[in-house]
């Protein structure tokens, strides 16, 4: 499967023009803000706006990787060799005057483990106080640094940085509870500070874990013997054998306990610069209570900008992650330990509706908690296609190169659909 799909990229580069030929969009002039509470088109007159939207992503490819599910997928990224629906993604923003605005989003998706489910990413309300406050209460993403903030059909990659997903969560950080930020006074709206307290989602999209682990593990038996010989050739030499950060494989504590649970605050201070290559920076902040019933904090830095060359968008990014956890073992022994991961993205238009992007990305590794440290870099090419007014098909190829450990390469190669119908179809938090 693999082999075929890197053979044929090129003749599906040549022929996806001539496909999905659609008119010329310039994109040149789309709002790169991420942190905005209220999405109502306040241009709109009439006391009520209603602005729904649909979005669908779905991923065909595959991976080196037996079962795909050494590679730390999470967050709706493409698991299955094949087809995988991403998701399709309901959404509507109403508006009720210039300063309350209504936020709803429920994504349905499909894969051979877990088969269809479905959730709500995010229902909360918003309004907008003098004095440059604004609050917001429900669920939502947490303004923890930028890809965080993103949905599915928003990100420039197939799949979400490994730092994310390893650090904030399978889903990142998604939040019930409350927000509320401040633009300071003086400040020409460049100084913003957010603060909130909530609990994480328990969302359904993995409820199933245990069945993936099993698919693993019965791909990593049907390796054969082979995979035997190595562990025991590993064990002669003194090599220890490294998990793929499932508990049980060599890790004292579960890692799916060292994310925040019940009960946390969170915070951002971010900063609009428009200097230099520079647009925007902050930093983040997360701490409460975690699965094992006591600590886990959470800190995060991000920089960003976006710029034109030549008449065309570029773009860049980077972030990067800290997390301090007080961990207990099944024997209800106390012990900690912390994980490091950082990401630095960039991407450019190249050619009218043509687009390029290429991440490079680390995460360490704990024995004690059986992660291992990651390397990947990913490269994509895609197209942009204007359907109609208000909708848009985003194309892309992308390769992705995995480093497990120290001791394994893996590939993967995905052809990403991305399609987005009415006029909040953009939306970020």
């Amino acid at each position: 499967m693999l082999r075929a799909l890197i053979s044929s990229l090129p003749l599906l580069l040549c022929l996806a023009p001539v496909l999905m030929a659609a008119d010329g969009h310039d994109h040149s002039g789309h709002d790169h803000d991420h942190h905005g509470h209220s999405h109502a088109t306040e241009e709109k007159e009439g006391w009520f706006r209603l602005d729904p939207h649909l979005n669908a992503a779905i991923a065909l490819g595959g991976s080196t990787s037996e079962k795909n599910l050494g590679l730390i997928r999470g967050s709706h990224a493409p698991i299955d060799d094949g087809f995988n629906l991403q998701g399709i993604e309901l959404g509507v923003v109403a508006g009720l005057g210039e300063s309350v605005s209504l936020h709803a989003n429920h994504n349905v998706f499909w894969d051979n483990f877990d088969g269809w489910d479905g959730e709500w990413e995010e229902a909360f309300a918003a309004a907008k106080l003098p004095g440059g406050v604004s609050i917001r209460a429900g669920q939502f993403f947490a303004p923890f640094g930028y890809e965080n903030t993103l949905h599915l059909h928003a990100r420039r990659f197939v799949e979400p940085p490994i730092s994310m997903i390893r650090l904030l969560g399978e889903e990142g950080l998604v939040v019930q509870g409350g927000e509320l930020a401040w633009s300071l006074p003086g400040t020409q709206d460049r100084w913003t500070i957010h603060f909130g307290y909530g609990q994480a989602r328990e969302h359904s999209h993995g409820s199933q874990r245990e069945l993936r682990r099993e698919a693993y593990l019965e791909g990593i038996e049907h390796a054969g013997e082979h995979h035997e010989e190595e562990g025991e050739e590993e064990e002669e030499h003194g090599h220890e054998h490294h998990s793929h950060g499932f508990a049980g494989n060599g890790g004292v504590y579960d890692p799916e306990q060292a994310y925040l649970g019940d009960g946390f605050f969170f915070g951002r201070l971010e900063r609009k610069v428009e200097q230099g290559p520079v647009d925007r920076a902050g930093i983040s902040f997360a701490a409460g209570q975690n699965g094992f019933g006591r600590s886990t904090w959470t800190a995060g830095a991000d920089v960003g900008g976006d710029r034109e060359l030549g008449g065309f968008p570029i773009w860049w990014q980077g972030e990067a992650f800290y997390r301090a956890v007080e961990a207990r073992d099944e024997a209800g022994i106390k012990g900690d330990y912390d994980e490091l991961g950082i990401y630095l993205a960039c991407g450019c238009e190249f050619a009218k509706d043509w687009t390029a992007g290429s991440r490079v990305e680390w995460v360490s590794g704990n024995r004690m908690a059986g992660n291992e440290r990651r390397w990947r870099a990913a490269a994509n090419v895609g197209r942009r296609f204007e359907l109609a007014e208000m909708a848009d098909l985003h194309t892309r190829v992308q390769y992705t190169y995995d480093r497990l450990g120290g001791y394994a390469d893996e590939h993967s190669v995905w052809l990403q659909f991305v399609l987005d119908v009415g006029e909040d179809h953009g939306h970020r938090h």
